[in-house]
């Protein structure tokens, strides 16, 4: 039953006509269409019935600032960031040409925003306007304390078994370690949630993860005497900030966003979003340079 509520809900989010437009289109609309992925806790997900989670609050966020109603368009992800931006905001669907008005947790970094598509030579993001951080998020692993009480070197797994999500970077990372050593002792998941429950049954002894992820699905801050959480997965980039993306074509509304988030930042609205989820909030690395 909750499957086929939540597929009616989908079809109904996704029906909607959705066009990037200017602020003054969205407040004539009396909606502001926001893009974010779908089963995705603690950010995005559907909850019997109900959109909830981190982003859809930040999306309301967004919604109530322009005094119109948030409509979602739950989206999955692609091969990378740069489909899903060219599928969710300056091109749109490629069956029904739908566009989302702004997307949430897009990547700010210095780095990705100067990646150039190969063939073209263009700046991968040169069709949205990447603004308004409002979190920095990390990759960093899990552990069972009573069997790894702390982790100093991935070498450990050569004797502990850890479980990943397919083909995400702490995937790619622990499995290329030192020419595939610990590869025996490393479980792939399709879905992450997957790997949790078997770290909560002791199947396996670690997950490496999103840490907001981590914390929300094993509710951390209850069970922080069962679970050893790291700071950073070893020698890997493991912190990065995430924003807004709206179309280049629109970029008072992505000025306006930045002003927003940088307001609820400023007073304590954003880190409370996180702390309601169970979450300790990191905040942007941009935002305190």
């Amino acid at each position: 039953m909750k499957k086929i509520l939540k597929l009616s809900l989908l079809t109904l989010f996704l029906s909607i006509s959705l066009f990037a437009r200017s602020i003054d289109d969205i407040k004539k609309s009396g909606e502001v269409i926001i893009a974010i992925y779908e089963d995705f806790p603690p950010y995005s997900f559907i909850e019997d019935g109900v959109p909830k989670g981190i982003d859809i609050e930040l999306g309301k966020m967004i919604a109530k600032s322009l005094d119109v109603k948030p409509v979602w368009s739950f989206t999955g992800f692609d091969e990378d960031l740069a489909s899903d931006l060219r599928n969710n905001i300056w091109r749109g669907n490629v069956v029904h040409k739908n566009k989302a008005d702004v997307m949430l947790r897009i990547p700010y970094d210095y780095d990705y925003l100067r990646i150039t598509d190969k063939s073209t030579g263009q700046l991968e993001t040169d069709m949205v306007s990447i603004k308004g951080p409002y979190q920095s998020e990390k990759w960093i692993i899990a552990t069972n304390k009573a069997v790894i009480p702390q982790i100093n070197t991935l070498g450990i797994f050569a004797y502990q078994t850890i479980g990943v999500e397919i083909d995400l970077l702490p995937d790619l990372h622990i499995s290329g370690f030192a020419r595939g050593l610990l590869s025996k002792n490393i479980k792939h998941y399709n879905k992450f949630t997957d790997a949790i429950n078997d770290l909560k049954s002791g199947k396996i002894d670690a997950v490496a993860g999103l840490k907001s992820q981590i914390e929300y699905l094993l509710d951390y801050k209850n069970n922080a005497d069962k679970y050893y959480l790291t700071e950073d997965i070893p020698q890997m980039k493991s912190q990065w900030d995430l924003a807004t993306a709206v179309s280049s074509n629109y970029r008072d509304l992505s000025y306006h966003i930045d002003g927003l988030i940088d307001e609820a930042y400023e007073n304590g609205e954003i880190k409370k979003i996180f702390e309601n989820f169970g979450v300790n909030y990191l905040p942007p690395v941009s935002k305190k340079q």
